[in-house]
C-alpha cells in the first residue's frame, strides 16, 4: 500500500470515527436536555427511555420549558418567587417541603416592578429567615442569583448570559411589562413567548413568568380561565400556579395548581395553605383548603344570609346581585341549591 493509500483510509478512518464521536455527543447532549436537533425520529424519542418528566421542583415544575404564577397585587407573588430563588441558589435541599433538584444552582430574575432598594430589603429579610433552615448556608452564593432591572434588549441578553453560564431558572416579573403587543391577540402572544420557549428548552431551563388575573375573579374559583388577555399564554404554559389571599385567614396564602399537563388530578382539587410572616418567608402549614364551590356549601354564614334575603322576598336574581362583590358572592343556581336543601330539611 503506496502512501497515497495510506493517507486516503486514514481520512476515510478519521471521518468514521468523527461521526461517531458527533453521534455520542449528540446522544449525551439529548440526555443532557440540550437539544440542537429541529427534528427526531419516534425511534430516538422512544431509545430515551423517559419515565418521568424531570423537575426543578418535585412534583410541581418542570426542568425546561415555561411556567408561569398567577394572581393578585396582594398576594406576594413576587415574594414567594424571590424566597423560590434564593432557595435554589443557597443550595437548600427543599421549598415549602417539596424536594429541589437544580442543577446548576443559579437563576436570574428579571424585575420590572420593583427597584433595587425594594428588593434588598426583602432579600435581607428572606435570607435571615432562610438562615434558621439551612446548616451552614453559604452567603457568597448569593452571587448566582442575578437581577435584572433593565429590559431593554432583554431576550438578546438573557441568550448570551445562559449560554455562558447555565441557568435552572429565568424568573420574568411581569409578563405585561416585558410584552407591549395587544395581550388578547392569540397569535401574538403565542409567537412572543415562542422564541421564550424555544430559549428555556434549548438551554434546558425554566423560564417562569409572573401573570395577573382579573380583578373580580379572587371570590371564584380558583380558574385558568380568571388570566387576564389572551387564552394562548395559558395554552403555552406547561403550568399554571395560582396564589391568592386565604378565604379566613388574612396570614395564610393558598397556592393552587391551575393546570399541569403532569400532574395527576388529585393535586388541583385543594389548595395548599401557606403562611407569610413578618419576615417575608412562606411556610407550608401542611393543611389544604377546599375551593369556593365547596367552602360555601359548609359556610353557615352565607346560608344565613341566602335565607334572611329569601324570607324578605327577594327574588334568586335580587339575591345573587345584593351578594355580587362580597365574600358571600353566588350564582341562581347555588342560591337555589340553598333554598331547596332548606325545604329538604
Amino acid at each position: 500500500m503506496d502512501n497515497f493509500d495510506r493517507m486516503k483510509q486514514s481520512e476515510e478512518t478519521n471521518k468514521l470515527l468523527a461521526e461517531a464521536f458527533g453521534q455520542i455527543l449528540n446522544v449525551n447532549n439529548i440526555l443532557k436536555g440540550h437539544s440542537f436537533k429541529k427534528s427526531y425520529t419516534a425511534l430516538e424519542l422512544f431509545n430515551l427511555e423517559t419515565e418521568n418528566i424531570p423537575k426543578l421542583l418535585e412534583p410541581f415544575l418542570q426542568k425546561s420549558g415555561l411556567a408561569t404564577l398567577v394572581g393578585t397585587s396582594d398576594a406576594g407573588k413576587s415574594t414567594f418567587l424571590r424566597q423560590l430563588c434564593l432557595s435554589i441558589v443557597l443550595k437548600s435541599k427543599a421549598f415549602l417541603g417539596f424536594k429541589l433538584n437544580p442543577k446548576h444552582h443559579r437563576v436570574i430574575y428579571v424585575t420590572t416592578e420593583d427597584d433595587y432598594s425594594s428588593v434588598s430589603y426583602s432579600i435581607i429579610k428572606q435570607v435571615n429567615s432562610l438562615k434558621k433552615k439551612i446548616k451552614n448556608l453559604d452567603v457568597s452564593n448569593l452571587s448566582n442569583l442575578e437581577f435584572i432591572f433593565d429590559t431593554e434588549n432583554l431576550y438578546e441578553n438573557l441568550k448570551t448570559s445562559i449560554e455562558e453560564n447555565p441557568v435552572d431558572l429565568i424568573v420574568i416579573d411581569a409578563f405585561t411589562d416585558i410584552y407591549d403587543k395587544e395581550i388578547n391577540a392569540n397569535t401574538q402572544v403565542r409567537r412572543f413567548l415562542n422564541i421564550y420557549s424555544n430559549l428555556a428548552f434549548q438551554n434546558n431551563c425554566l423560564i417562569l413568568f409572573l401573570h395577573h388575573i382579573g380583578k373580580n375573579t379572587q371570590r371564584k374559583t380558583p380558574s385558568k380561565d380568571s388570566i387576564i388577555g389572551s387564552q394562548a399564554f395559558e395554552a403555552k404554559m406547561r403550568v399554571v400556579l395560582e396564589l391568592r389571599p386565604n378565604f379566613k385567614n388574612k396570614n395564610f396564602i393558598d397556592l393552587w395548581v391551575l393546570k399541569s399537563n403532569f400532574l395527576e388530578s388529585s393535586y388541583k382539587e385543594k389548595g395548599i395553605i401557606l403562611e407569610r410572616d413578618k419576615n417575608l418567608y412562606f411556610s407550608n402549614t401542611g393543611q389544604t383548603t377546599n375551593n369556593i364551590k365547596d367552602q360555601k356549601k359548609d359556610n353557615k354564614e352565607l346560608v344565613e344570609v341566602v335565607i334572611k334575603y329569601h324570607k324578605e322576598g327577594l327574588s334568586y336574581r335580587k339575591i345573587e346581585e345584593k351578594l355580587k362583590g362580597t365574600e358571600f358572592e353566588i350564582s341562581k343556581t347555588g342560591i337555589g341549591n340553598i333554598i331547596k336543601q332548606i325545604k329538604n330539611d
